[in-house]
């Protein structure tokens, strides 16, 4: 083993915070700015009263709600994140993809609520808004150029042979990256498991591990588990299997393959702004459709005898234990007849399913192939149990090393597991495509599979 140590340098980790809360306060002078002189270009100092459905509201209202939904949507789409972890400085693209959405939003808004806002408003403000946004991006790249010997130094852990590491050192020396990186610490391949390089992460203040060794998917993959939560960041110069562009970000330094990995379970920020789209997605899905469950709780209990609700145990984030509700959609004596069909069970794994399952009643085979019965559980998501996009939420508490990863964010009601081929995948299937979705998952992403659970629903191939 070599572990090889330096003058200790301040940890920037708070400098790091500090840097990301100074863009979230420019971004909202900027957004308060262009809105505010938007309405000030077409009402002048005039309160004037806009029409959003049968709502009376005023401009000064609908900026403030604008202006809320566009710094939302920044950070939903990772815009403080960026400064923290990427070399060059803060992206451009989430503030381009937030004005996007909140194009594609009021679009949406103007036809499903009537919403009739001045486009010479609109016009002004979302442009002008955009354009300041990366002008703040652009000032704050130049500003880490200017002071990144001084203030973003980063301390790096190398993993590696020891001539690798004395050629990653030399690279850095060079200042081939925008912020410095001064390699504090090394530690052979050998040596390269979580709590080793968790105590010299703490030992040294560590802010990047840098892994320079060829290993197989799985024991990278392993590795980052046990490092996650530690206060680094890692960096791979080597292939890493099954991660996505979200996660995974690609930074070419001098002649060195570098790809950031950041952790799976995301900030704070982004797991706030992940639970706010599940209330008022859920809030708004369950008014709207509380008199379609009322309706087939109605038909539930006209068809079979037995309550119109379901609601059985099922293992949430941390391995806490849950009631998930569900419209009926078997027989109640149903759990008495499993040990007599065990032998046509066609699922895998911890998984029970039977096409043309006797147990099914009428009405609750045409809630089950449009997945009706599902409905209820916007409760869940509501309540904070379950979340609208995340893995299948299962019954049992034993799983193996991989299942148990699912573990670390909520159940969902769609996921990738849904709506890529339901009860045809196996058990090990699924589960692959749930790991995928931990290891990946963004609000972005949420909504595309948001987008896609629809045409499943309409299409309704797997559903038993």
């Amino acid at each position: 083993m070599m572990v090889r140590t330096e003058s200790q340098l301040p940890h920037t980790l708070a400098g790091r915070l500090r840097a990301a809360r100074a863009l979230l306060v420019a971004d909202v002078l900027v957004i308060g700015g262009a809105l505010a002189t938007a309405h000030l270009v077409r009402f002048g100092s005039r309160n004037d009263p806009a029409q959003i459905g049968p709502l009376d509201t005023s401009y000064v209202m609908v900026s403030i709600v604008l202006g809320v939904l566009w710094l939302v949507l920044v950070v939903a789409l990772d815009g403080y994140r960026t400064w923290p972890r990427r070399l060059n400085g803060p992206s451009y693209w989430p503030p381009v993809r937030a004005s996007a959405w909140l194009v594609a939003l009021l679009a949406v808004a103007s036809l499903a609520l009537q919403l009739d806002l001045s486009r010479a408003y609109l016009g002004f403000a979302i442009p002008i808004g955009l354009l300041g946004l990366l002008a703040v991006r652009s000032v704050s790249r130049w500003w880490i150029y200017a002071h990144r010997a001084r203030r973003y130094t980063r301390r790096a852990l190398v993993v590696g042979t020891p001539e690798r590491v004395a050629e990653l050192a030399g690279v850095f020396a060079e200042r081939a990256a925008p912020v410095a990186v001064d390699v504090v610490a090394t530690t052979g391949v050998e040596n390269a498991h979580g709590p080793y390089l968790r105590q010299l992460v703490e030992e040294h203040r560590i802010d990047i591990i840098v892994l320079t060794e060829e290993r197989d998917g799985a024991n990278v993959r392993q590795l980052l588990w046990d490092v996650e939560g530690a206060g680094a960041v890692v960096w791979l110069s080597i292939d890493v299997p099954e991660l996505a562009a979200p996660r995974a970000e690609y930074h070419p330094i001098d002649r060195l393959p570098i790809i950031e990995v950041a952790p799976a379970d995301r900030s704070i920020t982004r797991r706030r702004a992940k639970r706010a789209f599940d209330i008022v997605l859920s809030s708004v899905a369950l008014t709207l459709l509380l008199p379609v469950i009322v309706v087939c709780a109605v038909l539930i209990r006209l068809d079979s005898p037995g309550p119109a609700f379901f609601r059985q145990a099922r293992i949430g984030r941390g391995g806490k234990t849950f009631g998930i509700v569900k419209l009926r959609t078997m027989r109640v004596d149903a759990e008495k007849q499993l040990a007599a069909l065990q032998h046509r069970n066609e699922g895998a794994g911890p998984l029970f399913k039977i096409k043309d399952d006797p147990r099914v009643t009428r009405v609750g085979g045409f809630l089950r192939r449009t997945s009706i019965d599902e409905l209820p559980q916007l409760w869940n998501v509501l309540k904070g149990e379950m979340s609208l996009v995340g893995p299948l939420p299962t019954e049992v508490a034993e799983y193996d090393r991989d299942s148990h990863r699912r573990l670390i964010v909520k159940p969902g009601m769609t996921g990738l597991w849904q709506v890529s081929g339901r009860s045809d995948l196996t058990w090990e299937q699924g589960v692959r495509l749930d790991l995928f979705y931990v290891e990946n998952w963004s609000v972005a992403g949420d909504l595309g599979i948001l987008f896609q659970t629809v045409g499943v629903v309409l299409r309704p191939n797997g559903a038993y």
